[in-house]
């Protein structure tokens, strides 16, 4: 008899997680054995998936954006809660996005389904008080960091450590010290707020860095979810040459010197390709005030969280400007020392996130569970 299970991803990322389930799942079920509805992006809905919902092309980052995008939130949740009652799954399988799927989760779990969660949450930088709702909810939490699993063990949930599915997806081994070039590269994000509130002060302090260090070169990397229009009159007015980078964006990241990185995602593939970083965040007034007050964690930067240190400068909010980024830029550039320990560093958060095979020790979890 064919099982049943219903995948929830919120944006990119866990769109491309959830379709990877799907695919190891399929594989091990046979070509009758599952059936998948599926409610996410774009290569969710390749998988065939039925009841699919766009839920990925409206994800939102902040406080306050969240707040004005809530009457779409609602509305998706609404939806999504009727078909997961109509189809029953033997299981649904939730990814990331914290602040919708713990919502459907106590929807699921009343409706007597199993609940899975891939990419916990990270209620032990916001939220604790959330880890009851978790214990009561979810059926089991796959996390991707190991301190996650002492975190959640510690608090009586279900969890298996599984490693990050970025392991998998930055399939590109660190060059050496020689191999690398003279490229600082740019990454101001893939959302549409970070990208309009970081590209003037990045390229602000590339002017101020070339200035200093004419012999570098410039790339900024253009993710798929931006315009590329964007940036075109911005670079025009640097007196710096930018190179805009549309496809081939690791290998820009593992063969350059330094990266000035929006937070988030990025900040853990440039460590996993050996690249130094500068982390750089800012939000709303209101989102970042709100987050000031919830946020329990010493660092925004995933590698230094890994670390438990500030191995790569942070500078948040206020500290935003050209002038601060091209400081510590300049600081890490002209001290090879200090480089080399930040490369270093990079190899050490690289050992700590564990082995490649994420997805697959998801899969193979969840086949167990399914009896598949």
């Amino acid at each position: 008899m064919s099982k049943k299970i219903f995948m929830i991803a919120g944006e990119a990322s866990g769109d491309l997680h959830g379709a990877r389930i799907i695919e190891t799942l399929r594989r091990k079920a046979g070509p009758s054995g599952l059936i998948v509805h599926g409610v996410g992006g774009e290569r969710i809905r390749a998988t065939g998936a039925l009841d699919f919902y766009d839920l990925a092309s409206f994800h939102v980052t902040g406080f306050l954006e969240a707040v004005t995008s809530l009457p779409r939130y609602l509305a998706a949740e609404r939806t999504i809660v009727s078909s997961v009652e109509r189809a029953r799954p033997d299981a649904v399988v939730l990814i990331d996005n914290p602040g919708f799927n713990l919502r459907l989760a106590k929807r699921f779990k009343a409706m007597g389904l199993k609940v899975f969660y891939f990419i916990a949450p990270q209620v032990w930088a916001w939220g604790e008080d959330r880890v009851a709702r978790i214990r009561r909810d979810i059926h089991k939490v796959y996390v991707v960091f190991e301190f996650e699993k002492r975190f959640y063990e510690e608090r009586g949930v279900p969890v298996e450590w599984v490693g990050h599915p970025l392991r998998d997806i930055v399939d590109l081994d660190p060059l050496s010290a020689a191999e690398r070039d003279t490229t600082v590269v740019l990454m101001p994000g893939s959302r549409a707020g970070e990208v309009t509130r970081l590209t003037g002060p990045l390229l602000g302090a590339a002017d101020r860095i070339a200035a200093q260090q004419p012999g570098l070169r410039f790339q900024l990397l253009c993710a798929p979810t931006v315009d590329p229009s964007f940036f075109s009159d911005r670079l025009a007015a640097c007196r710096a040459r930018i190179e805009l980078v549309r496809e081939g964006g690791y290998e820009a990241i593992r063969r350059c010197r330094l990266v000035l990185a929006c937070s988030g995602t990025a900040t853990l593939e440039c460590a996993l390709l050996g690249a130094p970083s500068i982390i750089v965040y800012r939000t709303s007034r209101i989102s970042y005030e709100i987050g000031r007050r919830v946020v329990r964690v010493p660092y925004l930067g995933l590698p230094n969280l890994i670390l438990g240190r500030e191995a790569f400068p942070e500078l948040i909010q206020h500290e935003v400007t050209a002038e601060a980024i091209a400081e510590r830029a300049l600081g890490i550039l002209s001290d090879p020392a200090r480089h080399e320990a930040m490369v270093a560093d990079t190899a050490e958060v690289a050992r700590r996130v564990g082995d490649r095979g994420a997805v697959e020790r998801v899969a193979a979890n969840l086949a167990r569970e399914l009896g598949l």
